[in-house]
């Protein structure tokens, strides 16, 4: 079952210059080889898959100023991106009327601002460090600390104002499942984030709490609107709106992480293994299923204006 151990860089951060410096290299690197697969489907009506451009990178400067491994994850990522945009243009043409407009090519990142996620994967990791418990990435100064074991790759993650190290390991979870007839079902909503029952006798319906998160959402739309009222100019953002919106989303994501690791260890230890969600999103999950979907991490959507329960 896959886990993920997060650590957040901030600008103060002294491995900060040099993740945003391999992340701005792998830009480059992700900008060429989508240039030289738009140029080919464009003008010659062949796509270029991950072997073909590979072949057509390897030798050059983008390709070779991040460590090999790393970089061959890269041009992985930008042949998933175009395999996705093929299926999206797929299903557009069977159901057009389910899109607001045609998919269009993966585009290019932003030359001087924009910065694209790193993978390393075992092989571009130091295992001699990593008996010791950090995690020290190939060709840098970058070394983490952690309880995870059994590490299958470690990504590097740019989001507004930070990078998130994710630390991604695989780890057994047992789960008791007790009455195989027993059933729990939750219902999604806003002013209670959840509210859980069941079908058994002597369980109390459960509500969880979402005052929390509207106290998250209240604050930063009230502290954003007064700091972009005093924006000069047509500037939207800031450095300060920035790191306003990164500590929200740390809060609320950690909010959620918790909210949902609370549901599911409640329904194992009443022995409960399937559990019905209503409200935005209805679907029904084993307990099992709904760990797998994230680890310690279990996903349940409820919504843009809370993301995930994480």
């Amino acid at each position: 079952m896959r886990h993920v151990e997060k650590h957040i860089v901030q600008p103060n951060n002294h491995i900060w210059q040099q993740i945003d410096n391999l992340c701005f290299l792998s830009k480059n690197l992700y900008n060429y080889a989508n240039y030289l697969v738009r140029q080919s489907f464009i003008f010659d009506k062949i796509y270029l898959g991950f072997n073909q451009i590979y072949h057509l990178v390897k030798d050059k400067p983008d390709y070779q100023a991040l460590p090999r491994k790393v970089s061959q994850q890269v041009l992985r990522l930008l042949d998933k991106n175009w395999k996705s945009f093929f299926e999206a243009n797929k299903a557009y043409q069977e159901s057009p009327d389910k899109f607001t407009g045609r998919p269009k090519l993966p585009k290019y990142k932003h030359k001087t601002q924009g910065r694209n996620l790193l993978v390393y994967t075992t092989q571009a990791i130091s295992k001699t460090w990593l008996k010791k418990g950090i995690v020290k990435l190939s060709g840098t100064d970058v070394a983490i600390s952690t309880k995870a074991k059994n590490i299958a790759q470690v990504r590097i993650v740019p989001k507004v104002g930070q990078y998130v190290i994710e630390v991604i390991y695989d780890q057994s979870e047992y789960h008791t499942v007790t009455n195989s007839e027993a059933i729990a079902a939750i219902d999604i909503g806003v002013d209670n984030l959840a509210a859980l029952t069941s079908n058994q006798t002597g369980i109390n319906p459960v509500l969880v709490n979402a005052r929390a998160l509207k106290s998250f959402n209240q604050f930063y739309n009230k502290t954003t609107a007064q700091l972009q009222s005093l924006l000069q100019g047509k500037k939207q953002t800031s450095n300060r709106i920035r790191r306003l919106t990164a500590k929200r989303n740390n809060q609320v994501d950690t909010y959620l992480h918790q909210a949902s690791r609370w549901i599911i260890d409640h329904l194992d230890n009443h022995g409960i293994g399937k559990l019905i969600i209503f409200g935005i999103v209805e679907s029904s999950y084993r307990v099992g299923d709904l760990a797998e979907r994230g680890g310690r991490a279990n996903r349940l959507k409820i919504g843009e204006d809370y993301g995930e329960i994480v």
